[in-house]
Parts: C-alpha cells; structure tokens; sequence
C-alpha cells in the first residue's frame, strides 16, 4: 500500500529529529546531505508559498484603505493648494508694492502659524552634453581621471611569497595579498 505524500514528509521529519549526528565520509553519505538539503529547500519554498497566500487578502486590504486614503485627501489637499496660492500671491503683491515705493523689499512675513517667504533660486540649465564638451575640450574645461588599470596590471604579475610581483621582478608596492580558502558552492538540480 502506497503512503500518501503527508506521511512520507512527516515520516522523514521525525527521521531528521531521531537522528542527531550525521557526517558524510563519502560519496553515500554526500548524496544523501545534498537530499536533504534540497529537501530542506523545498520545504522553505513550500513554507514561502503559503505565508505569500496568506498575506495576499491583507495586502488587497491595505493597498484598498491607502487608496481610500489617497482619495479622502483629494479634497483636503486641493484647498491646501488654494491657501498656498492665495499666500504666494500676497506676499508677491506686497514685493511689489515695496519695490514700487523705492524701498528695499521684505521678502519674508511671519504669521501666526510659520512663515511665508520668496527665496531666490539658482538658474537651471539645460545642456546639449555633445555640443557643450567641444566647447570645453576647445577651451581647456576638460578634467582627465587617471586611475590603475588593475585587471591589466595583475595580468602582468604573480603573487610571490604573499606579496604581488611584476614581470621583472619587483615587487609591486601598495598591493597587500591575502590568500584565501577556497569557497564552498552548493548547487541544487
């Protein structure tokens, strides 16, 4: 009699916690720790799969409520905006006025609750970069950024006694080698 799917997986889980110590010492044992960790693998995906569908009708819920959200605002911020324009509008008008009068302006009018002001700002330029580095190059505003060709550089050299050496022999300054052990990779077919 075949043994439905749930048996088989908690059939093993108990198997994973009965058995405490497990070395692999050969091909066998290397096989079966690669199974086991594609088993552990697909478990987490399983897991991943469920806490996805769980949080779908929450996240439908709370992406509904910020669009309420965003809407109720609507209004709130249309008027906002209104205000804002009226007070820009004033404190402009008032400028004006004060420039009219031969009188160096006040640009800033504290009320109640802040401040409104008219602050200068920088220009803003829009470049044709093609047209604007023949200008430069002709008229000498061109920076040159020297670096070290590194991959070249170590082409043309060996590590020698945990120092890197160049082709003639001398040893490279500024370059301190640290060997390193050699990197576990795991790949799941």
């Amino acid at each position: 009699m075949v043994q439905p799917l749930e048996n088989v997986l908690a059939e093993l889980d108990q198997q994973e916690e009965v058995q405490e110590v497990f070395a692999v010492v050969d091909l066998e044992t290397a096989a079966e720790a690669q199974r086991r960790i594609a088993y552990f693998e697909s478990r987490k995906t399983e897991i991943d799969s469920i806490i996805e569908k769980q949080i779908a009708p929450f996240l439908e819920k709370i992406e509904k409520i910020k669009m309420w959200g965003e809407e109720a605002k609507k209004e709130h911020i249309e008027k906002q905006a209104h205000y804002s324009n009226q007070l820009e509008r004033y404190i402009r008008e008032e400028v004006k006025k004060q420039l009219d009068a031969g009188k160096k302006p006040k640009k800033t009018i504290k009320l109640p609750y802040g401040s409104i002001s008219l602050k200068k700002q920088q220009p803003k330029f829009t470049k044709d970069d093609l047209i604007l580095f023949n200008y430069a190059k002709e008229n000498g505003f061109v920076r040159v950024k020297e670096e070290t060709d590194w991959a070249a550089l170590k082409k043309q050299c060996q590590v020698v006694n945990g120092q890197l050496v160049d082709e003639f022999g001398v040893i490279v300054p500024g370059v301190e080698v640290v060997e390193q052990d050699e990197k576990f990779d795991l790949k799941l077919e």
